[in-house]
């Protein structure tokens, strides 16, 4: 017994005939449904970040040289900086950065300047505000709007050299 005996019209069990039109078809609307699929993926990661880190790159590149120079001269200082945070409240959180100079002792009397970065986020970059709490302990509070990862970017001048700085990732529970 052949085939056709089994099957004389060539159909297939459901009794359907699938021709060489039904084979594109499925073939196109798989690869559609895949090439939708990675379009919408493709909209949804460039609309959440956009890869771009810094305003210039092209002309921060060429400062790369004196980028390697600021950080020789830092070096050179000798000056360390530590970073502490704690909630004060369930809407606010107290920043300390201690100060040390080369010596280990305590640097009085520097002028700091910093930003909480959110790292995946735009926009809502937090300025901070420092105080000298201790000689070398600077504070500042801040209500952040979102818990999480954040960049602490701080600069510390004292008006003679050029200035130290530094960065922290700090999670803020």
């Amino acid at each position: 017994m052949t085939m056709e005996d089994r099957n004389p019209e060539g159909l297939n069990p459901s009794g359907r005939v699938i021709r060489g039109r039904h084979v594109l078809f499925a073939m196109l609307a798989m690869f559609g449904i895949v090439i939708a699929v990675n379009v919408v993926f493709v909209v949804l990661a460039l609309d959440t970040f956009t890869g771009v880190t810094t305003a210039n790159p092209f002309k921060e590149g060429l400062a790369y040289n004196q980028v390697l120079a600021a950080r020789d001269a830092q070096r050179d200082l000798g000056w360390q900086g530590s970073v502490s945070a704690g909630p004060l409240s369930a809407t606010q959180d107290s920043i300390t950065v201690t100060m040390t100079g080369k010596d280990g002792a305590p640097l009085s009397g520097l002028v700091l300047s910093g930003t909480l970065r959110r790292p995946t986020h735009e926009g809502v970059d937090q300025p901070l505000v420092w105080q000298e709490a201790a000689p070398g302990s600077y504070r500042t509070v801040v209500a952040l709007p979102e818990r999480g990862n954040w960049d602490l970017v701080v600069s510390a001048a004292d008006g003679r050299n050029a200035p130290f700085e530094m960065k922290a990732r700090l999670w803020l529970k």
